[in-house]
């Protein structure tokens, strides 16, 4: 979850800050005091599965990414005496074997670190696993006054024993280029052109987007434990990403109360980041702890939470019958060059021209016109640009 470095980025800031907040003279922020915290993301959920643990480390201000913590010995332990190990597999560990968290059993997350130190999480046990009973697309006008499509979910709990939900989403939209043909132009060393047919689909494409904010919502206060219509996700009605066919899964997470109020105050943080002077290091408590020194800061979680997805499929018409798609992603604009004009002061539309774009792959062959060549940018001619052209196994 990439808003835990988020907060551990700006955390890193805060410390700073509050290191130098009794000077007088104006201070060129640096990194000179930057502290290595220990950044761990590990929600374990029902279902068989490998689960998943990452760690990484806080980065300095003038690094863009995080630093991945490589061969950390990590195990997770049942009260019912299971022990599941786990082994670094990319960026992430994963579990030697697949499992779930079974209820009423206790689990820990135990961490020993390269450098030989020892964390120990507090022990986290399996909530009520509640179905998402369902989501919807409706059309919607925003508090913005911006006219679209709301994604909005729907669950009910009987046993009144859920509460506290959290929610992410993962979007997938079809891409079409506008200005797409089945050849690529090819400029010969002997300064003639050829055409080739393109390798693979090019003209339509799938793209994701993920859900970057905390999605809470919490029911104790109500009578019964449901969700009814809950916003997820507004779309702009001239979005692109719904302009030919759009999918989403939607993801229901149920929490304790600990965890719930650990993302609440993540939430928090990271909506009112910004105003750093107000923040102090260590605002957001984790439950893990380093043994070897109690009173290190460790940025995230362990938690143990039931989850359940539901995804739906629509078209633009489904949702906006009677009215035009958006328009493309990007600007498009062709560029006609003359193949046959060979004079080399000519650098504009010429075949020297033509044949620098060409090569360099600034622009990419459209189509023919009399005896010019148009020429569009990849990007609106060439999906596998920007996206990609494999159909997803969950397509229909």
């Amino acid at each position: 979850m990439k808003i835990f470095q988020k907060i551990a980025h700006i955390l890193l800031v805060t410390f700073l800050l509050f290191e130098t907040s009794s000077c007088t003279e104006p201070y060129a922020l640096q990194s000179n005091n930057y502290q290595n915290y220990l950044v761990v993301e590990a929600t374990i959920t029902n279902g068989i599965k490998h689960q998943e643990v990452k760690l990484t480390r806080t980065y300095r201000l003038e690094e863009n990414e995080p630093t991945i913590e490589e061969n950390a010995v990590i195990k997770i332990i049942g009260s019912n005496g299971s022990i599941f190990l786990f082994t670094q597999q990319g960026e992430s560990y994963f579990s030697n074997n697949e499992f779930e968290p079974l209820p009423n059993v206790d689990y820990r997350l135990e961490i020993e670190t390269s450098n030989g130190k020892n964390y120990i999480s507090t022990v986290q046990t399996l909530p009520t696993i509640s179905n998402l009973e369902s989501i919807v697309a409706v059309q919607k006008t925003n508090e913005s006054g911006i006219n679209g499509v709301e994604i909005q979910a729907n669950s009910f709990d009987p046993s009144n024993s859920s509460k506290f939900y959290r929610y992410t989403f993962k979007e997938t939209y079809k891409v079409i280029v506008p200005y797409w043909s089945a050849n690529k132009l090819l400029v010969l060393d002997d300064n003639t052109t050829a055409f080739q047919l393109r390798d693979g689909q090019t003209r339509t494409c799938f793209s994701n987007d993920t859900s970057k904010k905390i999605i809470l919502e919490n029911t104790s206060a109500n009578l019964e434990d449901r969700i009814s219509n809950f916003p997820i996700q507004f779309i702009a009605k001239s979005d692109y990403k719904i302009a030919n066919r759009y999918s989403i899964i939607v993801s229901q997470y149920i929490h304790n109360a600990t965890s719930y109020d650990f993302y609440k105050n993540l939430k928090n943080f990271s909506e009112d980041g910004s105003n750093l002077s107000q923040v102090q290091p260590g605002l957001i408590a984790s439950n893990i702890t380093c043994t070897n020194q109690s009173d290190e800061i460790v940025v995230g979680l362990f938690d143990v939470a039931s989850v359940s997805s539901r995804r739906i499929f629509f078209n633009y018409e489904d949702v906006f019958p009677n009215s035009l798609p958006p328009n493309y992603l990007y600007e498009c604009d062709t560029r006609s060059f003359n193949p046959r004009d060979f004079n080399p002061l000519n650098t504009n539309d010429g075949f020297f021209a033509l044949k620098s774009y060409v090569r360099s792959n600034q622009l990419i062959f459209y189509r023919e016109n009399g005896v010019m060549y148009e020429m569009v940018k990849p990007i609106c001619g060439d999906c596998t640009t920007f996206s990609s052209n494999i159909i997803p196994s969950f397509w229909q």
